[in-house]
This record gives structure tokens, sequence and C-alpha cells, in this order.
């Protein structure tokens, strides 16, 4: 009966119908049941179709989540303070006694994980059996096919759903002394969560020194010292904000929004393509070897974990985090060289076709210093902005995403960042000209 009953939920999602109570944003389509006995008995089934609405706000949701960063506590404020007629909040599913009458961070969390939202019917999510736990994506039954209206396209949400770092950790407060020493609180750091350092791939973080504004990677010993890459690593690497600041402006103008960005792209293809194969080989074996290094110093590590310690037992808690925080610094390593070694595999069969995507976004200049930083932030986020800095070769690596699915999204964000400075924007499609780095940084190379 348990596998009849099974079969029965699985046939019933490849079909279309939906299970349970519509999602947020959606309403149900009730039809007779297919079934004549049941049918007789007045039982129906029904489809998702948009709610007029609740739809758009679930939408609005994805938006802030995948293209403005925003966290799921930030997300409830805004769709709080636009009020219940403009976005009612959800109401649970035990009903309207349970009720709390606002936006809450689990609520919006909900909807980002909910995949019905593409237009797919799924089931089988969640255990109810165990505890309501979350069964893995593998588990999922999915329809073949879309079966209602989608309020989201799936690289939105693809956008949204994988994102842990939302926010970027912005500091919008001074938090300074009056009339104490300049420390990095009194200064809001317009790159700040963007910086990574090249060698060892962490975030780098901002420092001021003698009063101007860095950004800094300064691996510890006594957390970092097994680490594949610590010791090619200085003691410091130091890199100045208005260099990068200059850099990632520059980037914008010439090769997101400026009208020579499909010229620029199709050059840079071009030579990317014409490198031989075989000149990534050295590459991948020292990384396929650093991998399999990070690999036994896992198992060194787990074995020291299994190790029966009869001391103290604070020291023997202390000892295993210590081991869990330095096994789980290897896995993200690991993870990292893995997802490197893709990235050179995919590179030798570079499309050059795609390079039109771009013509799908603006033409148009920004008067950057004229626009307010919480609006660069909010375009630097929806292009995921990532900024990769080499100390010892002093190379920058700037990379920004651009999905054919979002560029709507992405033109809307643009448009209002541009509409922000309409007074003092340049004219469309002027390019603003690159001044150079300052003297202690004049040996910077960027690269797209």
């Amino acid at each position: 009966m348990l596998e009849l009953s099974w079969d029965g939920f699985v046939e019933h999602t490849k079909q279309g119908w939906n299970i349970g109570k519509p999602p947020y944003g959606y309403a149900a389509d009730r039809v007779p049941h297919p079934v004549p006995a049941r049918r007789s008995e007045g039982r129906t089934k029904h489809r998702l179709i948009p709610d007029p609405v609740r739809g758009p706000v679930v939408t609005r949701i994805y938006q802030l989540r995948g293209l403005e960063r925003r966290s799921y506590r930030d997300i409830a404020l805004v769709l709080q303070a636009e009020g219940p007629e403009t976005a009612p909040p959800p109401m649970p599913t035990r009903g309207a006694e349970a009720a709390i009458g606002r936006w809450t961070a689990s609520a919006v969390r909900g909807i980002l994980e909910n995949p019905k939202y593409t237009g797919y019917q799924v089931w089988n999510r969640k255990a109810r059996k165990k505890g309501n736990t979350a069964n893995p994506i593998s588990e999922w039954i999915w329809s073949p096919h879309p079966t209602h209206e989608a309020l989201v396209t799936r690289e939105l949400f693809d956008a949204a759903t994988p994102l842990a770092t939302a926010g970027g950790g912005q500091r919008t407060q001074r938090g300074g002394r009056v009339g104490g020493p300049a420390r990095s609180e009194d200064h809001v750091y317009q790159l700040r969560s963007y910086v990574f350092c090249g060698l060892c791939r962490h975030r780098m973080y901002g420092k001021l020194s003698k009063g101007r504004p860095y950004y800094a990677c300064q691996p510890k010993a006594d957390h970092d010292q097994d680490a594949d890459w610590y010791a090619a690593h200085p003691k410091a690497v130091w890199i100045g904000e208005r260099p990068l600041v200059e850099a990632v402006r520059t980037f914008f103008t010439e090769r997101v929004l400026g009208p020579q960005r499909i010229e620029i792209l199709r050059t840079d293809l071009a030579a990317l393509a014409a490198e031989p194969v075989g000149d990534h080989g050295p590459r991948l074996r020292r990384l396929r070897a650093a991998v399999v290094e990070v690999e036994r110093r896992k198992e060194r590590l787990l074995d020291q974990l299994s190790e029966d310690d009869e001391g103290d037992p604070a020291t023997a808690r202390e000892f295993r985090r210590g081991i869990r925080r330095r096994y789980d610094a290897a896995e993200k390593s690991r993870i990292e060289l893995s997802q490197e070694i893709a990235t050179i595999g995919a590179a030798d069969g570079i499309p050059t076709s795609d390079v039109a995507i771009l013509d799908l976004l603006p033409q148009i200049g920004v008067d950057w210093d004229a626009t307010p930083l919480e609006l660069q932030r909010r375009l630097f986020d929806a292009f995921q902005l990532r900024i990769t800095y080499r100390g010892p070769d002093r190379h920058l690596d700037i990379e920004v995403t651009v999905r054919a699915g979002l560029a709507k999204e992405l033109s809307r964000v643009v448009d209002a960042v541009t509409a922000a400075d309409s007074a003092g924007r340049c004219g469309a499609g002027v390019s603003q000209p690159f001044t150079g780095c300052p003297q202690q940084d004049s040996n910077l190379r960027p690269s797209a």
C-alpha cells in the first residue's frame, strides 16, 4: 500500500497537479476529479495559477535576493514597510489563528527555496515523517515539463537560492570617536566584500594606514599554517582602495556599459582561444596534485580526531574544535581548487557566440562620483562582481556575470543607478577614460 501510495503521488506530480496548499503567490484552479468514483464524492484536483496580488511580491523577493544580495531579514523589513495591501504577509498552513501578521526572515527563506515558482511541480522536498527535514535534491520529484505559469525564471531562481553571504557586510554607519584617531570603522569601504586574495582565496578586509584606505590579507599562523598556500603567501598583502575603485569603474564603463564592449570581449575571447590547450597542462597538474594533498591532509585530521583522548575533557573539546576548524578550511580549499580545475577545463572550449548577451544591456555612461555608494553597490551586486588580487605579481582580475535570462532585471538595475544621477551623468555610450593608478600602484596590471 505504501508503494502504491508513493507511485500515486509521483504520477500526480508528473501530471502537473499540486499537492497540498498552494504556495504563497499562487491560487488553486480546481477542477473535478478525473476518476468518476471520486468525482461523484465531490473530490477535486487543482493546478496553480498566479495570485494577482501576491504573485508580484514573490518576483520582487527573488529580485531583491538575486540581484541586490539582500539578506532574508532585510527583505522581510522591506516588505513589511510596504504594508499588507501591497505585500500581504503569508498565512501559515496551520490556519489564521497561527498567523503573526508580519513578514519574517523564515517566511522569505521558505519562498526562496521553493522551486515551484519556476513553473514546475515538485514533490518530496521534505521528509514529513522525519521531523519535516529537507530531502536531498536528488530525491525530489519533478514534473517533466512546466505545468503552470512561472513567477520567476530559472536563471533568477538559480541566482537567488545559493547565496550565502547576502548583504556583503557593508557598514552604513560610522562608529569612530569624535576627534579620535582614524580607524577602519570610520571609513565605509567602497568595495567591501568584493575583493579576494589570489593566493589563499580568502576575502580581503579593509584597513586604514596613515589615514588611507587599503584592502589587506594577513594569514594567521595558528590557523592557516597547514594550508598548502601558506609557505608561498607573504606575511601581508596590501592594495590601495583608490586604484581598485578606478579599475572597477573603468571595467564597467568600457566592458559592461560602453559602446565598444562587444569588440573588446571578442578580442579577448579570440586571444584565449588562440592559446594552445597544452599550456594549461602544467597548471592542471599542479592543481590536481594540490587536491590530492588536501585530501590526504583531511584524512590525517580525521585520524587525529579518532584517537582516544583521556586527558582533561575541556582540553579534549578544544582539541576537537581545532581539528574541525582545520578540516573545514581544508574542505573549502578542496572545493575552490576543484572549481578552478573546472574553469580551466571550460576555457578549453570557450564559446564565442554568447557575446551577443551584452547587447541586451543598455549602453550608457555613469557619473560615478555623483552616484551614491549604495546604488553603486547595488550595481556591483547585480553583476556578481568579484575582484581577485595577486600581490606578488601585482595582477588584478575583475569578474562579473551576465546571464541572458536576467538581462531585463540587470537593465532595470542599471536604469535605477543612472536615473539617480541623471543631472550629472555622461552622454549615453560615452566611455570615461582610465586615468591610471597612484604612483605606488603603477605596476598594477588589470585583466578582464
